[in-house]
């Protein structure tokens, strides 16, 4: 039995016909007795709209960047969250009001509202490149001075939108299929993995993984290069994929 890992933006979906090939085969994938996971920065609600509108088949899905782990039915099996203090100390960032919306990294979504005692994973602002201000920025590294230690805070790009993440060190795409690994007792040469952006290199690293696009940190460490989803999973199946 094979698991194969797939980033959503930019990876398996990256045009409309090319998502509706990617479907199909992944549906022939699971019906031979594989495992499919999309994993994602976007947040469980997020997710799952595109999985809804697709029709993508998923035995698993990992959102915000492996902060939670939910079963095909949206069952959570793990989540690991940030201490309260920090949570605080973010107000600051929040009240600038130059980003275009924040991903909480909850089980819930979007709650701009309600956020007060939320059990958050992680916290994601999303700017477009022309709202990026001077006094955000310095805001957002004098966070990231205070708290460099056990938190990451991550910047990248997708479309002229940047992504501002902050989560804790060690939570990252390859966490969850670490967690779903032990779970089904996989064997890590039969995991295969596959994105376009710098938040895929952990699980693209750690395991039998490909890229899409022209990534320069992922070139350095992908085991191959494809356009397409359906690609890798042709590979896969003719067993005519690398491995590490």
């Amino acid at each position: 039995m094979n698991l194969l890992v797939s980033d959503f933006d930019g990876t398996f979906y990256t045009t409309e016909r090319n998502i509706k090939i990617n479907v199909k085969r992944i549906k022939e994938f699971i019906d031979q007795g594989n495992l499919f996971m999309l994993s994602s920065g976007r947040s469980y609600t997020s997710l799952k709209g595109m999985i809804d509108k697709y029709q993508i088949p998923c035995s698993y899905m990992a959102t915000e960047d492996g902060s939670h782990l939910f079963d095909s039915k949206g069952n959570l099996l793990k989540e690991d969250l940030m201490d309260k203090s920090i949570q605080e100390e973010i107000e600051p960032i929040i009240r600038l009001k130059r980003h275009r919306g924040i991903q909480y990294g909850t089980t819930r979504e979007y709650l701009e509202n309600n956020k007060d005692n939320l059990d958050l994973s992680s916290i994601n602002f999303i700017i477009e490149d022309d709202r990026i201000s001077k006094d955000f920025n310095n805001e957002w590294y004098k966070l990231r001075d205070k708290y460099k230690t056990k938190y990451e805070f991550l910047i990248y790009g997708y479309n002229g939108i940047y992504f501002y993440c902050i989560k804790e060190k060690g939570i990252d795409k390859s966490r969850p299929i670490y967690n779903l690994a032990n779970i089904l007792d996989l064997d890590k040469r039969n995991i295969f993995t596959i994105g376009d952006g710098d938040n895929d290199l952990p699980m693209i690293v750690d395991y039998n993984g490909f890229m899409i696009g022209d990534n320069d940190s992922l070139k350095r460490c992908a085991l191959g290069c494809y356009n397409n989803v359906y690609e890798l999973v042709d590979d896969i199946e003719r067993q005519k994929v690398k491995r590490r």
